[in-house]
């Protein structure tokens, strides 16, 4: 587990991740759901995006040294295309015994933004609902990221409260969270939002604005799975546990590795194009990759940070005003390069 102090780093990495020549990488940031529905996310960061199997796009967010799906997975299939069963009669679901999954309500309407609900055989089935690449996150991926975002976090089981990670991890407002969403920033850009639930008999919860809970791909033992929760009235991420036939959401991960290199000469960058507009270009050389970079203001108010996944990188800077900015690598010793925006 990771207590050391770095908050600093926890809620503005620039992400653009290529995992597999299949899926399409993109650049995002706004505060749109990739559905269109509005105010779910960070405007503030710069979001990547994914595709699934289905061809499904989800914004995605780096959070140390992990990539998180920053929405809702709602994927049919696993990732050998093998159809995970949709099931909407109340009994049916009461009698699975292996993978189901439903829109809440068995309305589709709420796929958009909350995703399909998945009992806890989905989330630990081999056959992965994930894209390639990616896996339900773990009991372990769960307090890397409860640590990163609060070293402090209380490190007894069978949790971590009190912590105040899960401010963090929430979408602000009240666009879908009751009042008062208590501690609620989404600094981390993970952007989760309610989504309801349906119980091991089958039956919906009453409300969808309460809670969000992601399955774990851990077990607690048989028939029973851990799972994220993260409520309105609580700072605090929980983690907790239930029957395998409880179906709620789930979000994917995959760590964030970056090329092994051997740095033999001084790196290179250049920034283009000078003055910009809404979007700059980054051109590096590999030695580069995996590095992580600031843009500041005259003042050194640090105002985007992200890391170079690519020789030739496309950052936004729709949101900075006009004006006069630098691009500096703080673990390096290269000097900062002047932006102008136009």
């Amino acid at each position: 587990m990771k207590r050391e102090n770095q908050k600093s780093r926890n809620s503005i990495f620039v992400l653009t991740i290529l995992v597999s020549a299949n899926y399409s990488t993109a650049f995002c940031q706004s505060s749109e759901h990739t559905c269109g529905a509005a105010n779910v996310h960070n405007s503030a960061l710069t979001y990547g995006q994914i595709s699934d199997i289905d061809g499904n796009s989800y914004k995605t967010i780096v959070i140390d040294d992990k990539v998180w799906f920053a929405e809702n997975l709602k994927v049919t299939r696993f990732q050998n295309g093998d159809a995970i069963p949709q099931v909407s009669d109340s009994n049916a679901w009461s009698a699975l015994t292996g993978p189901g999954m439903c829109s809440y309500l068995n309305d589709t309407a709420f796929d958009c933004p909350y995703g399909k609900l998945y009992n806890h055989h989905v989330a630990r089935d081999p056959r992965n609902p994930c894209p390639s690449g990616w896996r339900v996150p773990s009991l372990t991926d769960l307090y890397d990221l409860i640590f990163f975002l609060d070293p402090n976090a209380n490190a007894q089981q069978p949790g971590n409260q009190p912590n105040t990670a899960g401010g963090q991890l929430k979408t602000a407002g009240l666009a879908y969270n009751q009042s008062p969403n208590f501690g609620a920033t989404n600094s981390s850009g993970f952007s989760a939002i309610p989504n309801g639930g349906r119980n091991p008999q089958g039956q919906f919860s009453l409300s969808y604005d309460a809670a969000a809970g992601y399955w774990l791909s851990t077990e607690v033992g048989p028939g029973m799975g851990f799972f994220l929760e993260l409520t309105y009235p609580q700072v605090w991420a929980v983690r907790n546990s239930y029957f395998s036939g409880y179906g709620v959401c789930i979000r994917c991960v995959t760590d964030l590795n970056t090329l092994n290199i051997n740095e033999t000469h001084i790196p290179t960058f250049n920034v283009y194009p000078n003055p910009a507009g809404e979007y700059i270009k980054i051109n590096s050389d590999k030695l580069i990759i995996g590095k992580e970079y600031v843009i500041s203001d005259f003042t050194g108010r640090q105002l985007l940070r992200g890391r170079i996944l690519s020789e030739d990188m496309t950052v936004s800077i729709i949101e900075l005003p006009s004006g006069m900015y630098f691009l500096s690598f703080p673990s390096s010793s290269l000097s900062a390069s002047k932006i102008i925006k136009r």
